[in-house]
């Protein structure tokens, strides 16, 4: 009698040990899932913006010998290689680096399609790093996260041609990695890139919903040393921005950006440069953007109607609106009536310089004065003399 209770006893303490071991386990799988869950919904939620842009801030690389293969000890730089990408926009959750627009593809479709790009005999020498080399890369980038499986990681190719890229792609907070996941066998040591991070502007905000008619007025960089080349002094009047160089007027169009549809801005080479600059600089320039350039490449973006800011040529200058006037000696009446009658006098260009002489002023025309869409923007077509009466030749 005391052995079947015995029996019993130890059968119920077997199946108890047996619930917990199963509820253990399930809840393990869970908690993996629920991690990788949230490492893909994090980076989904972080590019689905209609527009954000990512700039470099540092690099991962390792060496690799024939023997050794890859090695674990990653060194950081924070110079971007020349023919790598220096900056990524991201819109609506997917990835472009312009001219070159990608598609996601799930990691099984990466794969396949990665050895489809090479030769059968060279297909064996392609290689993919193990979830533990992608964290170390991670840790490596500043990560506060690890990844559980490769697909953990956002995957590109090209929309066009289908051609996949090495890295793939995990964001958090205002970071973007992009890690390298894969690698070729080679014959001879070498240096191998492991991952970069890119960091996102979208802290420093920039003026949206400003009326042109907002921005008229004097503006005066007052940190900037003067030249005849440089000011320090911008006139704005009815949507165009004014500058006195050497001899002669300089006139741009100020763009508001709203006015074009994302898809054919992100499209656009001459935008997605001047984006890079903005973003170089800490700032972000995008379609809700009211902004400006001129021939020597620097950016004006407005950050209210109070502030401007211009970017290039490395510096960031702060314009500071000193009058809602321009006055007649800064910008004479004359030349503002020579700007505007020679726009109506050749349809389809625009008046873009007005050159002093002793006799009769000369106008540069030039198809486009849109730096910021327009890469044949201020480049003169012609030049015009107009005399006193305003007749052209």
């Amino acid at each position: 009698m005391n052995g079947v209770i015995f029996m019993r006893k130890l059968n119920v303490m077997v199946i108890a040990l047996l619930v917990v071991l199963v509820s253990g386990c399930s809840v393990q799988k869970k908690k993996s899932t629920a991690q990788i869950s949230t490492i893909k919904t994090t980076t989904n939620k972080i590019v689905k913006p209609a527009e954000k842009t990512w700039t470099f801030s540092k690099g991962v690389s390792s060496k690799q010998s024939p023997v050794q293969g890859i090695s674990n000890k990653l060194t950081t730089s924070v110079i971007s290689k020349t023919d790598q990408l220096s900056s990524w926009t991201t819109s609506k959750g997917q990835f472009i680096a312009s001219p070159v627009k990608y598609k996601r593809i799930s990691f099984n479709k990466w794969q396949h399609d990665l050895r489809k790009n090479y030769v059968k005999s060279a297909q064996n020498e392609i290689h993919l790093m193990s979830v533990n080399q992608v964290n170390a890369v991670l840790k490596k980038l500043g990560a506060n996260f690890q990844i559980t499986k490769l697909s953990d990681l956002i995957f590109l190719e090209t929309k066009t041609s289908g051609m996949t890229i090495p890295q793939g792609f995990v964001a958090k907070g205002h970071h973007l990695y992009a890690v390298n996941i894969q690698y070729v066998d080679t014959d001879q040591p070498i240096t191998v890139e492991r991952g970069q991070l890119f960091t996102d502007t979208s802290t420093k905000k920039t003026g949206s919903q400003l009326s042109l008619k907002e921005l008229n007025g004097t503006w005066i960089a007052a940190a900037t040393t003067t030249s005849a080349n440089d000011s320090g002094k911008i006139l704005i009047k009815d949507g165009y921005l004014y500058q006195h160089r050497y001899n002669s007027f300089e006139r741009s169009a100020i763009q508001n950006l709203n006015s074009y549809s994302l898809i054919s801005l992100n499209q656009n080479q001459t935008y997605a440069l001047q984006k890079a600059n903005a973003a170089n600089a800490g700032y972000q320039l995008t379609q809700k953007s009211v902004a400006s350039g001129d021939s020597l490449g620097y950016l004006y973006l407005f950050i209210n109607d109070k502030k401007l800011i211009r970017i290039g040529q490395g510096e960031t200058t702060s314009y500071t609106r000193t009058s809602t006037l321009v006055a007649a000696n800064d910008l004479p009446q004359d030349d503002l009536t020579i700007f505007k009658q020679m726009d109506q006098k050749n349809p389809g260009e625009a008046a873009s310089t007005i050159t002093v002489r002793a006799d009769a002023p000369i106008v540069g025309m030039s198809s486009s004065i849109k730096y910021l869409t327009d890469s044949a923007a201020g480049q003169i077509t012609s030049n015009q003399t107009v005399s006193s009466n305003n007749d052209t030749n």
